[in-house]
């Protein structure tokens, strides 16, 4: 309690996003979406598409996700967990830019690099300490895929080197919320802001999955090296390994031309109108999803500048997270989670932390 503050319990909306998408020519697209969770209009994806991914590639114009980590680029719509890992915090999530993507002919690799510029507000229009510029890239393959039985193996890596804007790099950008955040990467309670005086910072990723019909498992590694006007470079880092199981009626999608994983695909569901074919007639109960996953952050460096208080600055984290998700059509889902986390605060000591949290989710 003195280390994090009264985490009361908490009820509203997580997402509120409406948008709209078309073509304004032939391989040239267009996509918009705002959030209204907060109260207030925040931009998401606001960008064109020119071009074609397995013939000429796709350039695109506007504020979009930055092509990173396996967990941010999957939707939240069809996302196995609540929220992503903690990690995910070095995400650099949406931002303005310019990228260009690409998969191959077989669909079995895909490329993508953009030059992007992020703000300090949500809608990334406003600029301060903390915002950057950035060159991103991510590079996925599939070594081995059975599409017969819904097989495959999916490795990647993602690099982005970033130049702040105002000589201050800050890691762990607190939530409005403790509880109920609003964000696109994600930010926990147990884990404050990191502002260090520096003029360069670099971000990795490495990312692996695999999926055998109901089963996926997939696993990252998050890193960044920020490189401090005084002192040694610093080093935070992370990774998380999770699992998800259909006990029965569906499977999740692997979208090949995004190297991502996409649509949960119900067999039978229980409300047809919902789901995203028009042939449903058989219904039945759902969906039902299992998941587990084990994460953990060190986000403590001994070269890290002390707080305004001489206090130590930073974190480790390993947190436990399970679930069960109640899929009642493809675009109809009750999530249930049970999150352990057990922050090492350096100054205070070890902290242990019970999150019970359930969501309605809906799409169309």
């Amino acid at each position: 309690m003195a280390d994090f503050g009264s985490l009361s319990d908490t009820v509203g909306l997580r997402r509120a996003r409406i948008g709209g998408e078309g073509h304004l020519a032939d391989d040239v697209r267009y996509i918009g979406e705002i959030d209204l969770a907060t109260g207030d209009v925040v931009l998401r994806d606001g960008y064109l598409g020119i071009g074609n991914l397995r013939r000429t590639g796709e350039f695109r114009f506007g504020h979009f996700r930055e092509p990173f980590s396996l967990e941010g680029n999957t939707s939240a719509n069809s996302f196995a967990f609540m929220e992503r890992s903690p990690v995910n915090h070095l995400d650099p999530a949406r931002n303005w830019g310019v990228a260009y993507f690409r998969c191959n002919s077989n669909e079995d690799a895909t490329f993508a690099a953009g030059v992007f510029q992020s703000g300090t507000d949500a809608s990334d229009v406003e600029f301060g300490p903390g915002s950057d510029t950035a060159a991103t890239m991510r590079l996925t393959i599939v070594p081995w895929w059975n599409p017969a039985r819904h097989r495959l193996v999916h490795a990647g890596v993602a690099l982005s080197a970033r130049v702040p804007n105002d000589g201050i790099v800050s890691i762990g950008e607190g939530p409005n919320s403790p509880l109920l955040d609003f964000g696109d990467s994600s930010t926990s309670p147990f884990v404050s802001t990191i502002s260090v005086p520096a003029d360069f910072q670099q971000l990795f990723n490495a990312q692996g999955a695999y999926t055998d019909g109901r089963l996926t498992v997939q696993a990252e590694w998050y890193g960044t090296i920020v490189d401090q006007d005084v002192g040694a470079p610093l080093l935070f880092h992370g990774s998380y390994i999770q699992g998800s199981y259909f006990l029965a009626g569906g499977r999740r999608e692997y979208e090949r031309q995004q190297g991502v994983f996409g649509a949960v695909n119900v067999d039978n569901p229980v409300l047809p109108c919902f789901s995203s074919s028009d042939d449903r007639t058989q219904r039945g109960w759902g969906a039902w999803e299992a998941t587990a996953r084990c994460s953990y952050l060190d986000f403590l460096d001994s070269d890290t500048p002390p707080g305004p208080q001489g206090q130590i600055v930073g974190v480790r984290m390993p947190q436990f997270a399970c679930g069960i998700n109640w899929y009642l059509a493809d675009r109809l889902r009750i999530l249930v989670n049970y999150t352990l986390a057990v922050p090492d605060e350096p100054n205070t000591g070890t902290s242990t932390a019970s999150l019970l949290a359930m969501r309605l989710g809906v799409f169309w």
